[in-house]
């Protein structure tokens, strides 16, 4: 009898134990989406990375105009033109041709090593203030809320990693 007794107290220990610590379990989500798009602290990156963007596309404008106006210039003078003459407007303007496409080409990979450096500092520095949010207050788990197919809203923080992220010195 008490070995039945000593295994069943045994049994509901065993269970208990699971219970108790799941019930200990601090989970929560956050939606980087809003940290990115709503942060002070890093609107100042965002703008930096559109006034670039927005340099590129008109010194880029400006050239595409330039060579929209050599063409014209071409087609009207092809007449009037000597042969020679001819073949140098026409190897001009495929020069400044090439030269747009590299502009373009450039641009391109400038804007996406701008975009690739911006995007880790900002996980880096998201990533050292969850961290500390997680510690600071107990949780168990934090989730970006994409990767969750179901989350409550009772466990959402990203007011609170919002706040942090802007008081945040980087």
């Amino acid at each position: 009898m008490k070995k039945v007794v000593a295994s069943l107290v045994f049994v509901g220990l065993l269970m208990a134990s699971p219970l108790a610590y799941a019930q200990a379990i601090k989970i929560a989500t956050f939606d980087v989406g809003r940290i990115f798009t709503e942060s002070k602290r890093w609107a100042k990156e965002r703008e930096a990375f559109a006034k670039r963007g927005k340099q590129l596309q008109e010194a880029f404008e400006k050239k595409a105009a330039e060579l929209k106006a050599l063409k014209e210039s071409l087609e009207k003078k092809a007449g009037m033109l000597s042969e020679q003459a001819r073949k140098e407007k026409e190897r001009e303007y495929q020069q400044k041709a090439r030269e747009l496409e590299r502009m373009s080409e450039d641009a391109k990979a400038e804007m996406q090593q701008m975009n690739k450096e911006s995007a880790t500092r900002f996980n880096k520095s998201l990533m050292t203030v969850i961290k500390k949010l997680g510690q600071e207050e107990k949780y168990t788990l934090i989730f970006e809320a994409s990767i969750v197919p179901y989350a409550s809203k009772e466990i959402d923080i990203t007011d609170q990693v919002l706040k942090a992220f802007d008081a945040a010195k980087e």
